[in-house]
């Protein structure tokens, strides 16, 4: 709780200095308290630096997936207690699939620093480094029509399209494979699994993987810092997806 609520404080302030005094002051820490929890915080990864008689910083551009970065985007109504968030997954969306069926819970939501083998359309694979974009999955239950598939699809890209453009005003277009695309260049990926009962011909479930490209692509694709040159919060961004998401299919 204590190493929550400094990064809380933290993140409130990224790229400004706090000194130790009103760290204590407001949070009512000793120096060796804050100390600890500083370096709790290194060790999973916060850039935070330490400067004699200036204090402590976060990094403006520490970008370390956090879930209470997303609870400040996240719609208040989202089931947060649904939300895994992981290091390294060999994929998002084997792990949203394994939660989703031992759970038994709609809404499962895996987001991951790093995927070993992130999965795209067609048994490709999708570029996964520790860092550099969102990888994520949910899964969600349906109960729809069969020819209700095309429209689900559509609005699965749809929403990260818009997200995109509300956040970072980058405007992408939908390809025939529903991916998003800038000028040419693949920014995300966005795969649609479904789960299908035949006798009543009804779309049961689905499990929607995204892929966004945000501080770094592949050869032929494009990342988001690229196009504009400025820092963009995964965590933010996985929020808004899923609010996007959740207005579609959680109401």
């Amino acid at each position: 709780m204590t190493k929550n609520k400094l990064l809380e404080l933290f993140e409130n302030h990224k790229g400004e200095y706090l000194s130790g005094e009103a760290i204590a002051q407001s949070l009512g820490l000793s120096r060796t308290a804050i100390w600890k929890n500083i370096n709790l915080l290194r060790e999973e990864g916060y850039d935070i630096e330490s400067t004699k008689k200036k204090g402590y910083i976060l990094n403006a551009n520490s970008d370390i997936l956090s879930k209470m970065k997303l609870q400040q985007f996240l719609d208040k109504s989202f089931p947060i207690d649904h939300v895994e968030m992981h290091k390294v997954v060999d994929s998002t969306n084997k792990r949203a699939l394994a939660s989703y069926v031992a759970k038994e819970k709609n809404w499962i939501v895996v987001a991951s620093e790093e995927q070993e083998k992130g999965e795209a359309k067609e048994e490709a694979s999708f570029y996964s480094p520790q860092g550099k974009g969102v990888y994520m999955s949910v899964a969600i239950d349906l109960n729809s029509p069969m020819d209700a598939m095309d429209t689900i699809i559509k609005q699965n890209s749809e929403a990260v399209r818009v997200v995109i453009r509300e956040i970072t005003q980058v405007d992408t277009e939908i390809g025939e494979d529903n991916n998003l695309y800038y000028n040419n260049r693949k920014l995300s990926g966005i795969m649609t699994q479904m789960y299908i009962e035949a006798e009543s011909k009804t779309i049961k479930s689905m499990i929607v993987g995204i892929g966004i490209y945000v501080h770094g692509a592949d050869e032929k694709a494009i990342a988001l810092t690229e196009i504009t040159g400025e820092y963009c919060n995964r965590s933010e961004l996985i929020a808004r997806v899923l609010n996007k998401l959740y207005a579609y299919y959680g109401r």
